[in-house]
């Protein structure tokens, strides 16, 4: 077929419950060979699986310290 098994996968390392039926599922993916980071909220569809919304935000791998460097930032701020 020409994909690997790896390819389109998703490893969630940390989910934050925000409500019985929505989640933020903090993943690494990977797509089309690059990996990407993800954080992306997720809710129940009609048969009660989590899913993906398009409320979220994916950057690439060489981005993801600058995702950590702005949350910390916002973290400093909001205390």
């Amino acid at each position: 077929m020409g994909s690997s098994s790896t390819e389109g996968t998703r490893h969630v390392v940390h989910v934050i419950r925000k409500s019985p039926k929505q989640e933020i599922r903090i993943s690494l993916s990977r797509y089309k060979g690059r990996t990407f980071g993800d954080v992306r909220l997720f809710v129940p569809d009609q048969q009660g699986e989590w899913v993906p919304t398009t409320k979220g935000c994916t950057v690439g791998v060489e981005q993801i310290h600058e995702l950590f460097e702005g949350i910390g930032k916002l973290t400093n701020v909001a205390q």
